[in-house]
């Protein structure tokens, strides 16, 4: 993949169909895409294969395929972990994805709002309630399960810890990566979780430049004393939130990272353009904050 690529993440298309999101990545002039499992499944299910893919995607690559989440699964869960992450890693490697995103739990914000409230939750609860340490080990070691799963796919998988988790941002997640010891365990830089969990330019800037696979460019609301859900505080577009975007994404070029950037939008507002000319304007500015043109 090329230097600083410019990847289309799946939200920036919103509902749009695989067929859609690839002409309107090549139409924009996208070096990438970054679709969801979800996406490529509704491809497959409507008798599809992936040669169908790869001759849609001409000479646009898969940056990566999201997303394997809870990754922390304990018992029973593990097991279903496994089996999940078999068959998407299958798949991602079918399109020639070069990645597969993980992230941690419990996913539901729900289940994390109803264990501080000290309330019932009828759903998974991940590891809420343990001892940090002991959360740490358990992740780590599925961490490593899962890393040589991918391995054998060819697959590099990239961490992305949520906000309301107890591992919510990379200052938590980095430290797990590297007790992990896997070459094909990354991270990517979510400007989201990493906002609302008190992170700034000054850490990102400070990240090992090999650890980070990709960025996701977002922006947020301002944080309050809610579980930070993605439908109230990621309800933000390009520039309308609280990250100070340009600051960050000058953070991360001063670590030497030229790996893959993309835009990830939750806006309400964002997911109601028109694909095609939304989708170019997002390569438009990713290209002005990434390759900035001199004056």
């Amino acid at each position: 993949m090329k230097k600083n690529a410019i990847s289309l993440q799946s939200s920036v298309v919103g509902r749009a169909n695989l067929r859609t999101y690839i002409r309107a990545a090549h139409e924009a002039g996208f070096d990438c895409i970054e679709p969801t499992k979800v996406q490529l499944e509704y491809f497959f299910n409507a008798g599809f294969t992936a040669l169908d893919v790869k001759q849609l995607l001409g000479t646009l690559e898969v940056s990566s395929v999201g997303w394997l989440s809870d990754i922390e699964r304990q018992g029973e869960d593990f097991v279903a972990l496994m089996k999940e992450a078999e068959n998407l890693f299958a798949m991602a490697a079918s399109v020639g994805s070069h990645a597969v995103e993980i992230i941690n739990g419990p996913v539901d914000w729900r289940a994390v709002d109803s264990f501080r409230r000290g309330v019932p939750f009828e759903g998974y609860m991940g590891l809420l309630g343990l001892p940090m340490e002991e959360q740490y080990r358990k992740v780590v070691k599925n961490l490593q399960v899962l890393a040589d799963l991918a391995s054998q796919f060819q697959l590099t998988l990239f961490f992305e810890p949520l906000c309301w988790t107890p591992i919510p941002s990379l200052r938590e997640g980095i430290p797990l990566v590297k007790r992990a010891e896997r070459e094909n365990l990354k991270v990517v830089v979510d400007f989201y979780h990493n906002y609302i969990s008190g992170l700034d330019g000054e850490f990102l800037s400070q990240i090992d430049k090999d650890l980070i696979l990709g960025v996701h460019i977002c922006n947020s609301r301002k944080p309050d004393e809610r579980v930070p859900c993605e439908e109230i505080f990621r309800d933000a577009g390009f520039y309308d939130g609280e990250i100070p975007i340009q600051e960050w994404v000058k953070a991360i070029q001063a670590t030497g990272f030229q790996g893959w950037w993309a835009y990830e939008t939750f806006s309400k507002r964002e997911a109601e353009e028109e694909v095609g000319e939304f989708t170019k304007y997002v390569h438009c500015e990713l290209k002005k904050l990434i390759t900035p043109c001199p004056r």
